[in-house]
């Protein structure tokens, strides 16, 4: 009876750690199904801290309901990638990376709209990873997580599960292990339709971009072009422009059709006309929020051909109608000074025209500053707080 005892012990044992890693199978199959991960085993995974952003070997846990739902709640730690922006009737999107966003633009895992927006989402660095990185998928419903496991498993992801139930049973199991609205977000008013993200002064380019002027501002710390910006946040373009929406905003705007924007001579001239954002920064000691037109000054720029006709023009930030060309792009923009096709929010008084006139341009010479720092607004470091330090950023859509 004791060996029996002992053997039923070890057996169950086994089970037990066989089913912290899936819940029925392997990762994927010749036939393409994707196994399945128990909530326990999830709940394991977040516990451990591999979960998280910044963990190595990170486990990506990835929300594909609607933002909305995503908003009012979703498992601690996880991404957001509505399954309806990445498929369209059970096939995968893809972009070309330049004009089109249809299922046949291309067949290569970089160029799907899963990686686009995963990699939105993270630091860019996380590119190298993604391919073989262990992702568990799950949605209103079980099978909602399946269909993206197995969507992504056509995609060439090489280690994807879904999440053994949906969310509502997550929630329900582990109510203290749910979180709302996004990463990088300190709070929202929704009376006011405000939120508070939290982010730093440039700590990777600071000689650079507190002594002049960039076309940039406000950007994600993961974006492909954090070095450019004085004020670098927490919280991915995604996120900003759904919680944006959700607030009430209107996301249309004029600088791009979709992904597609053209070449300067198509935008050069517009100025970002959709609607209105204010943002305020403040940080330890700073006693309040300070407005951005207290935090910056305008004047022309060190490349300013004619610096005596300079005039001002002041600055006003405005939703792009941007959403699809960020995410196919990834810079990380969330407020750029100038009306910008990427941006998720720019700069209504100011485009590239006025870029040009400052004395910036684009070419592919990187090693010529006029590429990033051409600009007419300049930060004020004798307010702002220095290198690396920690700010919030207020952000309120105006009605």
């Amino acid at each position: 009876m004791n060996n029996f005892r002992k053997l039923f012990c070890l057996l169950f044992v086994l089970v037990a750690s066989l089913s912290l890693v899936s819940g029925c199978g392997s990762s994927s199959s010749s036939s393409g199904r994707s196994a399945s991960f128990s909530l326990k085993a999830l709940k394991a995974f977040v516990d451990s801290g591999s979960t998280a952003a910044g963990a190595s070997d990170r486990v990506l846990v990835v929300d594909v309901r609607q933002s909305s739902n995503y908003i009012s709640g979703h498992v601690k730690d996880s991404l957001s990638v509505p399954l309806s922006m990445i498929s369209k009737n059970g096939m995968p999107i893809y972009t070309n990376g330049y004009d089109q966003l249809n299922t046949t633009a291309s067949t290569a895992l970089k160029d799907s709209w899963l990686t686009h927006l995963l990699v939105n989402q993270l630091v860019n660095d996380f590119v190298g990873t993604y391919e073989t990185s262990r992702i568990v998928f799950y949605g209103t419903t079980m099978d909602e997580g399946r269909q993206a496991a197995e969507l992504a498993n056509k995609i060439g992801y090489k280690n994807v599960y879904y999440m053994f139930g949906d969310f509502q049973s997550w929630e329900k199991a582990y109510p203290a292990y749910t979180e709302r609205y996004y990463a990088g977000v300190e709070s929202v008013d929704l009376f006011e339709a405000s939120f508070v993200m939290t982010g730093f002064i440039n700590n990777t380019n600071f000689e650079n971009v507190s002594q002049y002027g960039t076309h940039h501002c406000i950007i994600f710390k993961g974006g492909a072009l954090h070095d450019n910006g004085i004020l670098q946040v927490n919280m991915a373009p995604l996120g900003f422009q759904e919680l944006l929406t959700f607030l009430g905003a209107d996301p249309a705007g004029n600088m791009a059709d979709g992904i597609f924007f053209g070449d300067a001579s198509i935008w050069g001239s517009k100025f970002t006309n959709g609607q209105k954002v204010e943002y305020s920064v403040t940080w330890d000691n700073a006693g309040r929020y300070y407005s951005m037109q207290e935090l910056f000054e305008e004047r022309p720029s060190l490349y300013q051909p004619e610096p005596l006709s300079f005039e001002s023009v002041g600055f006003e930030a405005h939703v792009g109608g941007t959403r699809e060309s960020n995410l196919n792009w990834n810079p990380g923009c969330i407020f750029c000074f100038y009306s910008c096709v990427c941006g998720i929010t720019s700069n209504s008084k100011a485009n590239e025209n006025t870029w040009d006139a400052d004395g910036g341009i684009y070419n592919e010479d990187y090693a010529d500053l006029r590429n990033y720092y051409a600009g007419r607004y300049y930060p004020k470091m004798n307010i702002l707080p220095g290198k690396g330090q920690s700010v919030k950023i207020k952000v309120r859509v105006v009605h």
